[in-house]
């Protein structure tokens, strides 16, 4: 029938899959009742009463809301929410662009439906299910191909409304004989058959053998399927009931929801997973564009976690997701790992709370996430409901393993399981039966690496039992004597550090050192543990944490004497490398690496004291002293080389590499910095120095070939380097190749680079509170500020005059923070010539500034130039070009000759001294030629444009 020429009449109307009955306001698909809010009833309504014509925005609104005055917006809303109701399977209603919509369906009259609703309903107004499609269309091709299929997986993760929506979807191939038993009321297997008896419309039988005769008689074409929900606290029963249903009947299929499988026969058993939850976000490649983060509104709502929360948390108050709240909606998401009961239930509260306070409560998430629909059962109206439910149905040998398996904050493998629960109260293959036991009903997650983990809503409820059961103390320092073992192994291998890292989570270190330090721990096993771990805290940047746990592991060794001496040197030398990071004075950080050496030489330990004189180097670098740091980088090579930790000797020269650079002798820095560039040279990890030596190479290497006179080169090494350190996704890597790369790019003039390294700098310095590199980041915004500006100390060319910028931070600001020294005094002026300060020129004269003195001698005679001080300036320039020449500087000796021909140029023009242009010209021309690359650099621009003046 033509959908042009046909109206339905007030009675019922069919389209596709649905039926529509009006004076019921009610809307089924495959004969199943499909929710829709008031209103999208009523424009569904007005648009099949006009279907095939276009129906105006206007008298839409007017048809649905006759009184009340709305905004097209709300019209908008609601017809998405029933197109979304409607699903995807054809087109229903289709925008008219600047008209309105039309319903575009073919439309029938509506004949008996072909199925009739189940004798018993799984659940009374069951919500419409969110991310579940592809599960369904995985679950209709299981069911057609078995006979009993079991749905199984934790409490709350919604089995029972999948298995509601799968028995609606395969309803058609089985008729009017769909038939549902809901087993969780029954607490006496005993009761089951009659419970299904009743779902069949028969008599109650006395036996499973006796339903099972009867059923043929109850089918009469013999096709049925069967519902079992809820099958866990009666598994044995179920499963003795499917064998014998399935075996007197050929064509009735089962499907089964539990937290375990039935474990009989022909089962397919079906995992039912989370929903899918947003990750924390990743650090963009520095070649691309940095991705849409996790924290955005349009890329959250992919994830069918976040879109049941916000459904359900707008239906209870109106909640909108938004660029203010999505960060906090993802939190959620992943502290509730994707359980749709969980996230239903924190929905509910986020009205009361708010998100953000939702949130930061999720750590006694039982307390919060209460509440749950009236409907719903009665273990589903609370999360500690849900829990208390599954953990009743454990033995009490799995109830043991259980709690003391929540010690571990993340995966675990079956050694550690053994190390920590086994308490001697069971063996290994008792443990490893009762674990398995714990997987398949659900409690106990097994990856496909071999490893384990709970559901972090799963380990809450488990820690309070272990609490409750007065067991933590001693599953406690069983889990820290685990930890100590296993980095003990790595201390003693050092290729199995990877290893560890991947089967030693940070988290559990940090639980077992809390709890070592704490009311009744085991301190002395704690500052072991502490010394041990190092290496774990620095693979994460976590600085600032471990710098915390380090204090009372310090205590402790002190307090052990002379037996505790080996583990204050070890302490004693990442308390420096913590400071290194994340402190802001230099004084207790050169403290405690001289205090690690001393006592390390003390002790003969080579390695310890290679890796502490490698800290007294780092330091000297930093304090600006470049000579000591020299003299320590020389120290370093024989020393290593007897403590087997540098055969091939790369690290020393990655060492000189550095400290050349520093002292000013750039021909040198780059013989070592070419040693070990090279990919293949590359070492392993960090070395035990804290950050990746692959991208020391390439940072060093950059910043080298730069002052050579390379500056592409020097930009591609600058730009490998922090596109390494992301890769390898390590926060102190990443803040070394940038405190290297941004002054390339502000030398290079290549603001855009600098301006992202400088934020992604901040970013990571912030999120991992790494305040040394926090400073580096405010110090490079105050030189990219001037360079906003408009101005870049580049002579008078390049307005210097006009150095203050009202947004820039005041160089005396920089010179007064606790975490300046030397280093920073030197770097600052080479960036913008607005950051000189009387201290960075003290150093410049008196020898200490070393590789940076020829650009702070050639900032200070622009000073000098622009107060009249023509003849001084000049002088200065001179001795910044030669010393530039001595250092094989090139990019220094281009900004001095520069700014000398700039002076000669102007001073010939004025008259006030003899000569003419090509003086000028013959200065800076030479020192351009031996340029070979950089023509779109900002200094080599600038300095053919001054030739350019001084020879007209």
């Amino acid at each position: 029938m033509d959908r042009q020429q046909w109206r339905p009449p007030i009675g019922e109307v069919a389209f596709g899959a649905f039926r529509l009955v009006p004076h019921e306001r009610a809307l089924y698909r495959h004969g199943m009742p499909v929710r829709l809010t008031g209103r999208a009833f009523d424009l569904l309504v007005a648009l099949v009463e006009r279907a095939g014509t276009v129906v105006g925005k206007d008298e839409l609104i007017a048809c649905v809301w006759p009184r009340t005055v709305v905004e097209e917006g709300n019209l908008r809303v609601h017809i998405g929410a029933l197109r979304k109701a409607l699903g995807n399977d054809q087109p229903y209603v289709e925008n008219v662009v600047g008209r309105g919509y039309s319903f575009v369906a073919p439309l029938h009259p509506a004949r008996e439906p072909a199925i009739v609703a189940p004798h018993c309903a799984l659940l009374p107004a069951q919500p419409r299910l969110v991310g579940r499609a592809q599960v369904l269309d995985h679950l209709v091709r299981e069911l057609a191909g078995t006979r009993l299929l079991t749905i199984a997986g934790p409490g709350g993760m919604g089995k029972t409304s999948v298995a509601q929506a799968l028995a609606g979807r395969a309803a058609a191939r089985f008729g009017r004989h769909v038939y549902v038993a809901d087993l969780a009321p029954l607490a006496d297997p005993a009761l089951l058959p009659g419970a299904v008896a009743r779902a069949f419309g028969l008599a109650a039988p006395l036996s499973a053998e006796a339903l099972a005769g009867s059923l043929p008689q109850a089918l009469r074409t013999g096709r049925g399927l069967l519902v079992l929900d809820g099958c866990e606290h009666l598994i044995d029963a179920a499963r003795a009931l499917a064998t014998a249903l399935l075996g007197q009947t050929r064509e009735l299929h089962l499907l089964a929801t539990s937290r375990e499988p039935l474990r009989a026969d022909g089962e397919r058993v079906f995992r039912l997973p989370p929903l899918a939850v947003p990750a924390a976000p990743v650090s963009a490649h520095l070649t691309t564009q940095p991705p849409t983060q996790f924290s955005d509104p349009a890329a959250l709502g992919t994830y069918p976690s976040v879109q049941l929360f916000v459904e359900r948390a707008s239906a209870d108050g109106g909640f909108v997701l938004d660029a203010h709240n999505a960060a906090a909606v993802a939190e959620i998401c992943r502290r509730l790992d994707g359980i749709p009961l969980a996230l239903e239930l924190a929905a509910g509260r986020a009205a009361f709370f708010g998100v953000q306070e939702l949130a930061r409560r999720l750590s006694d998430r039982f307390a919060v996430l209460t509440r749950g629909r009236r409907t719903a059962l009665p273990r589903h109206q609370t999360l500690r409901a849900t829990l208390d439910w599954s953990h009743a149905l454990l033995a009490p040998a799995e109830q043991a393993v259980l709690r003391r398996l929540a010690v571990f904050r993340g995966s675990f493998t079956a050694e550690g399981a053994a190390a920590v629960a086994g308490c001697g109260d069971f063996g290994t293959p008792a443990l490893a039966g009762h674990m398995g036991q714990l997987a398949a009903k659900s409690m106990l997650a097994a990856d496909t690496d071999g490893c384990y983990r709970l559901l972090d809503t799963t380990r809450a409820y488990a820690l309070e039992q272990l609490r409750a059961a007065g067991e933590e103390g001693a599953v406690a320092e069983r889990h820290l004597r685990y930890c100590c073992m296993l980095l003990a192994r790595a201390d003693r291998d050092a290729g199995a550090l990877d290893a560890v890292v991947q089967e030693l989570r940070l988290d559990d270190v940090r639980a077992a050192l809390d709890w070592a330090f704490g009311p009744g721990g085991a301190p002395l096993l704690g500052a072991r543990l502490a010394a041990a771990s190092a290496p774990l805290w620095y693979r994460h940047s976590m600085m600032e944490d471990y710098r915390a746990r380090l204090g009372p592991a310090l205590a402790c060794a002190t307090a052990a004497g002379s037996a505790g001496l080996p583990l204050a040197a070890a302490l004693n030398l990442a308390l420096g490398h913590t400071l290194l990071h994340a402190g802001e004075v230099a004084a207790p950080r050169a403290e405690a690496f001289g205090r690690a050496l001393a006592l390390a030489e003390r002790l003969g330990d080579h390695g310890a004291a290679v890796r502490a004189l490698w800290g007294c180097y780092a330091d000297a670098l930093l304090q600006g002293d470049y000579a000591r740091a020299f003299e320590l980088a020389r120290r370093f090579g024989p020393l290593a080389r007897a403590a087997g930790m540098d055969d091939g000797g790369q690290a020393q020269q990655r060492l000189l590499a550095r400290a050349r650079h520093y002292l000013g002798d750039q021909h040198a820095a780059r013989a070592h910095a070419d040693a070990v560039v090279h990919p293949a040279r590359r070492a392993p990890g960090a070395a035990g120095f804290q950050f990746d030596q692959r991208v020391s190479s390439l940072a060093i290497h950059g910043r080298v070939l730069w002052l050579q006179g390379m500056p592409e080169q020097a930009l591609l090494a600058a730009r490998e380097g922090v596109d390494e350190a992301l890769r390898l996704d390590h926060s102190v890597s990443l803040c070394f190749a940038l405190v290297l790369a941004i002054p390339v790019a502000l030398w290079s003039g290549d603001l855009p680079m600098a301006r992202r390294c400088i934020a992604m700098m901040a970013e990571r310095a912030a999120r991992d509170r790494l305040a040394h590199w926090a400073f580096w980041a405010r110090a490079f915004r105050a030189a990219l500020q001037r360079h906003d500006g408009g101005t870049d100390g580049m002579g008078a060319e390049m307005a210097l005059s006009a150095i203050s910028v009202n947004t820039a931070e005041p160089a005396d600001a920089l010179l007064r923070h606790p975490s300046c020294t030397g280093l920073h005094l030197d770097m600052l002026p080479t960036l913008h010539a607005g950051l000189m300060t009387p201290a960075s020129l003290a150093r410049a004269c008196d020898g200490r500034a070393g590789w940076a003195a020829p650009e702070l001698l050639r900032c200070w005679g622009e000073q000098l130039a622009r107060v009249g001080a023509g003849a001084q300036a000049g002088r200065v320039f001179r001795q910044a070009l030669a010393l530039a020449h001595r250092q094989g500087a090139l990019a220094w000796e281009l900004r001095a000759g520069t700014s000398l021909a700039g002076l000669l140029s102007r001073q010939h023009a004025s008259g006030s001294v003899d000569g003419h242009g090509g003086d000028a010209a013959a200065v800076l021309a030479p020192v351009l030629a031996r340029y070979r690359e950089g023509g779109a650099s900002r200094d080599v621009i600038t300095a053919q444009a001054c030739l350019e003046r001084c020879s007209a």
